[in-house]
């Protein structure tokens, strides 16, 4: 499944659009994540569920777009229809917060 990535720039611009989701571990989110967003890593994305708002998209992002692709098929197979990939850390210098 290829898809396109939200730019950087449109995430951080219409970051109130979406449900943010840091799916990188907790030690990096907690060295810097973009401000609003909640940290579940990828591999408990499933065990998570109840901590998604399913009234808003799902932004997923990580530091290469690698766990991000995983976190996102794990939520299409459970019928999340919403569920958006936004640039990496690594390819877009957002303003993160700690």
């Amino acid at each position: 499944m290829i898809e396109k990535t939200i730019p950087g720039k449109e995430v951080e611009k219409n970051k109130d659009a979406f449900q943010l989701i840091d799916v990188r571990t907790k030690a990096e989110y907690d060295s810097g994540h973009i401000e609003g967003a909640i940290n579940i890593p990828f591999e408990q994305i499933l065990d998570n569920l109840d901590k998604i708002d399913k009234t808003k998209p799902a932004l997923l992002y990580c530091r290469s777009n690698n766990r991000s692709q995983i976190a996102k098929l794990a939520l299409k197979s459970v019928g999340y229809d919403f569920v958006y990939i936004g640039d990496g850390v690594i390819y877009y210098d957002y303003k993160l917060v700690k």
